[in-house]
């Protein structure tokens, strides 16, 4: 049997307090589920009260309430048509969802950006937090996007669904390729995650084709994080390209099919002012993220006497600074490297290369995305404080830029407060005086429309829209005249709408120009087969013209049309009574008084017809009635008299 060992005497090493290893405390941001609720609780925040703003007519007018598509809604309509000229059947599926929630109300429209701002906020925190393993930095970045105003535009604007939308394909088609990456170091199968991100990556582009810039982005993370992957799954990489290619080109395509010359539009601006508005504009975005006041939402290119501000011709210099500095200090910096990616890829269609539809312009929600690659930077900075120092930091940053983003939120209340705000910090944008004009003249201030529309030409001669839009200002102002050659001009210009030629022709008939009238009128009913109203001033104008067999079939076509249209009704009745068709007149006149009971010219009228066929007691009734409304109606008094002396 073994003897026992002796008891060991040795003391036990006991380390001083300080030196005590410890567990370490959970990360405030690495908590489960935390950052993701702070995400969509600070989305709430700044755009929960603003769910019940309404429509700004500034496309949300022609891509929502005229949209055909919407207002007989189809799978087949959706992904056969184009919108705008562009091609985004997913954005439409969007609006029509918006329209079960809400009808003709914007709410509905805004709790879809809502809900989709929020999912984007929660994928840029997933994405930065798988990329960097640091999720203070992927907080900040995400907390920035979702907070900050320059985001306002897309999440507040019912046409812009769109932006909102094709991102949260966008980000979760980068996050599912995210997965794909990380699960190829195992032995897992990553190829369903590389299906899917393929699959939410065809949604983007079917959203909007602003998304066609994925592909660069997957190019440029696997050469900074996953280089095993650039030579091993390249067959992958040229799938997403093809997509890329193909949409990108229809886009093209679809564009021109609108009526964009876009070879045309892109001459207003040498090669010389494209490469100084290329590099401005790179520099602009940014800007306003750090200096996040002034917002409106459109920063036109403007030149003063043929030469650009100071500014422009500064760009070239101060980027060339830049990415100098970049190259001596950060090349090999791969946090930085990413950031500058994140800004620059997503940002590469949105610059002023050439002009495709509003192209040429600037506007917040061009960088919606691209701002990510700026908050990400910042956070780089922020990232040297200590850790509760930032943590104050990032909290305090973000209720401040969800304040002013709240406040600006207010300012897409309706088209009239954006496009006021608009003027006021860009009055030297034609469009926004001219869109302006528009939401003036929707709410009959006809003479604000009119100035305003004076201005935007005053600017830019060849907006020839403002023409259109002064001229229906003009013409119920009453400057027959100024209509006239308004609505000259935009048809010389170009345009052809059936509004312009119904518009044009009953000028002509105002200023007496009845044989002119008729072609306008006809054209407009060419364009437009089912406007009661060009038929109705067709019929006036053979009315006048003597042609009463064909006045009569307009001003019947017009009734077929809409048979609660007054006018065309008291014209038929009139050349009734005229050619002696008594009855058929008294049918007429009777049918308007079922429309507006009140009318003192067919209760006279009608009385007129009922005199003419003996019907005497009726004329008597009709004549008394019409005094009883207006006791001054000289027409009433006279028919009056001759019933009753007839009678006798």
């Amino acid at each position: 049997m073994a003897k026992p060992s002796k008891k060991s005497t040795a003391k036990p090493i006991i380390l001083p307090p300080a030196e005590v290893p410890s567990a370490p405390a959970t990360d405030f941001f690495q908590r489960k589920w935390l950052p993701e609720i702070l995400l969509m609780g600070a989305v709430l925040l700044v755009y929960g009260m603003w769910l019940d703003n309404g429509f700004v007519f500034y496309d949300d007018d022609k891509a929502i309430l005229y949209n055909r598509a919407l207002q007989n809604p189809s799978l087949g309509k959706f992904f056969t048509g184009h919108n705008l000229g562009m091609y985004a059947p997913l954005t439409w599926i969007a609006y029509w969802v918006g329209s079960l929630i809400s009808g003709q109300e914007g709410f509905g429209y805004h709790l879809l950006a809502l809900i989709a701002h929020a999912i984007s906020s929660v994928l840029v925190f997933s994405i930065l937090k798988t990329l960097s393993k640091r999720a203070w930095l992927a907080f900040f970045a995400a907390l920035l996007f979702a907070t900050h105003p320059i985001q306002v535009e897309a999440v507040g604007w019912s046409a812009a669904l769109s932006t909102v939308l094709y991102a949260v394909f966008y980000l979760g088609s980068y996050r599912a390729y995210l997965s794909f990456a990380e699960t190829e170091k195992t032995e897992n199968s990553p190829m369903p995650w590389l299906f899917l991100s393929i699959g939410l990556f065809t949604a983007a582009v079917l959203s909007k084709s602003a998304a066609v810039t994925l592909p660069v982005l997957i190019v440029a993370t696997d050469y900074l994080f996953y280089k095993n992957l650039l030579g091993k799954y390249w067959k992958s990489k040229l799938v997403y390209f093809l997509i890329a290619c193909f949409f990108g080109y229809y886009t093209f395509v679809t564009r021109e099919a609108e009526g964009h010359d876009i070879a045309l539009n892109s001459a207003a601006f040498s090669f010389a002012d494209r490469f100084f508005m290329v590099c401005q504009t790179l520099l602009f975005y940014p800007f306003k993220m750090l200096i996040p006041f002034g917002f409106t939402v459109s920063y036109p290119f403007v030149k003063t006497a043929g030469v650009w501000e100071w500014y422009y011709y500064a760009a070239p210099f101060a980027l060339a600074g830049i990415a100098y500095f970049i190259w001596k200090k950060a090349r090999h910096n791969r946090d930085v490297l990413f950031g500058i990616a994140l800004y620059l890829i997503p940002l590469l269609v949105m610059l002023p290369f050439r002009t495709v539809g509003t192209f040429e312009m600037r506007q917040d929600r061009y960088a919606y995305l691209s701002c990510i690659g700026i908050f990400w930077l910042i956070g780089l900075l922020l990232e040297k404080f200590v850790p509760k120092g930032r943590t104050a930091i990032t909290f305090a940053l973000a209720s401040v830029l969800g304040f002013l983003a709240w406040n600006q939120v207010s300012v897409w209340k309706d088209g009239l407060n954006l496009f006021k705000n608009c003027v006021h910090y860009t009055p030297e944008s034609s469009l926004c005086q001219c869109n302006l004009a528009y939401n003036e003249l929707i709410r009959n201030d006809f003479q604000n429309a009119a100035t305003h529309y004076t201005e935007a030409l005053a600017l830019d001669p060849n907006i020839i829209e403002a023409y259109s839009g002064r001229g229906s200002a003009n013409l119920y102002l009453k400057n027959i005249q100024g209509a006239y050659n308004d609505f000259n001009m935009a048809i010389q210009s170009g345009l052809s709408s059936p509004k312009l030629f119904l518009n044009r022709g009953k000028c002509l008939l105002s200023l007496n120009r009845t044989a002119e009238a008729i072609p306008d009128l006809s054209k407009s009913i060419e364009l437009e087969k089912n406007n009661p109203e060009a038929y109705y001033q067709r019929g006036f104008a053979y009315d006048k013209a003597g042609d009463m067999e064909k006045a009569i079939a307009d001003y019947g076509m017009s009734i077929q049309l809409d048979p609660k249209m007054l006018e065309p009704l008291m014209g038929r009745g009139l050349l009734y009574y005229k050619t002696q068709a008594f009855q058929k007149a008294v049918e007429d006149f009777t049918t308007a008084l079922q429309v507006n009971p009140s009318s003192l010219q067919a209760l006279n009228n009608r009385a007129n017809a009922e005199l003419a066929l003996g019907q005497f007691d009726k004329a008597i009734a009709d004549a008394t009635k019409a005094l009883e409304i207006n006791p001054n109606y000289s027409f009433a008094k006279n028919t009056l008299e001759r019933a009753r002396a007839a009678m006798k």
